[in-house]
Formats: structure tokens, C-alpha cells, sequence
């Protein structure tokens, strides 16, 4: 949902595979995008700009609140989480390929990707962009800034790392 309440997205599996966004005041979506499998979704701090992330044709997509694809990239294998910075500038997704990807809104292509030992299991971004936490299946926390693939520390836990979240 977009911070001022305006704008809810969603993203619906198998055999749907769409992504969903709506108004606060209908119920009947805006608009309606089919991707290649399951969908997971984001949605900027004022609702302009929507990022998903398909399970089966392993792709993010960027699209402006009118519904317009302003581009998409094919990772290695499934997209797991997607992330949005409050102003739409930057994205950041998790893949089955182990890796992190960063984007920014003008480009199709990733500024950086960094492989972990595993599927990222959650990513998160600060809403300025500057910060990306993830959670892989290797056990492990990640915080990177968005300038450079290098972690700026990694914390091995316990088990798995299923979920993360950063502050504004």
C-alpha cells in the first residue's frame, strides 16, 4: 500500500500470475499486467511507481502508476522478493539464483548484483535508497549500500533467514 494510503497492489500465483493495482475507493483494479508465474509485488511511498517480480519467467518488472512497463530484466532463476525505495529510484530483488540484484527506475538493466551462498529469501530498502538488507538461505543477513556489490557486514545466524526489513 502507498504510504498515503492511495494505492494498493498486489501480485496473485498460479494460474492468474497478474499483477493488481487499485485505488483506496473501488474495488475493480486500475489496471491488470500478466506475468510469467507467481508475482510478488511493491509499490513507491506515493504510488508511482510499481515493482514485481514473476516466480516462473524469472523477471522484474518496473511499471509507472498508469500501468506502463518501463522495462523488465530476466535474472537465473525465480524472483522470491522485490523491493522499492519511497521515491521509486531504486529496486531491489531476490532471486533462486542466489544473487541480489539493485536497480535503479531509469535503467533495465542492474547498477550491481552480489551472489550469496544460497536463494534470497526477503530484501529490503532504506526509502532513500542508500541501504539493502537481504536474508538469504545461507544463514545470513546482508547490508550493502547501494553504491557497491561489497556487503558492508553479513551476520550468520541460526537458520534461515525468511524475512528482513530497514527503516525509512
Amino acid at each position: 500500500i502507498s504510504a498515503d494510503g492511495e494505492y494498493i497492489v498486489a501480485g496473485s500465483e498460479w494460474p492468474h500470475n497478474k499483477v493488481y493495482l487499485f485505488n483506496k475507493d473501488n474495488n475493480t483494479p486500475l489496471w491488470s499486467f500478466t506475468a510469467g508465474g507467481d508475482v510478488q509485488v511493491t509499490i513507491s511511498a506515493n504510488g508511482e511507481y510499481i515493482a514485481a517480480g514473476s516466480w516462473d519467467s524469472r523477471d522484474v518488472y518496473l511499471f509507472n502508476q498508469n500501468g506502463t512497463l518501463l522495462w523488465n530484466y530476466t535474472t537465473g532463476d525465480h524472483i522470491r522478493t522485490v523491493s522499492i525505495s519511497a521515491n521509486g529510484e531504486y529496486l531491489v530483488a531476490g532471486s533462486d539464483d542466489d544473487n541480489i540484484y539493485l536497480f535503479n527506475r531509469d535503467g533495465d538493466a542492474p547498477l550491481w548484483n552480489y551472489t550469496t551462498g544460497s536463494n534470497i529469501a526477503s530484501v529490503d530498502i532504506s526509502a532513500d535508497g542508500e541501504y539493502i538488507v537481504a536474508g538469504s538461505y545461507d544463514n545470513n543477513i546482508y547490508l550493502f549500500n547501494k553504491h557497491d556489490a561489497t556487503p558492508l557486514w553479513n551476520y550468520t545466524a541460526g537458520g534461515w533467514m525468511r524475512s528482513v526489513a530497514i527503516s525509512a
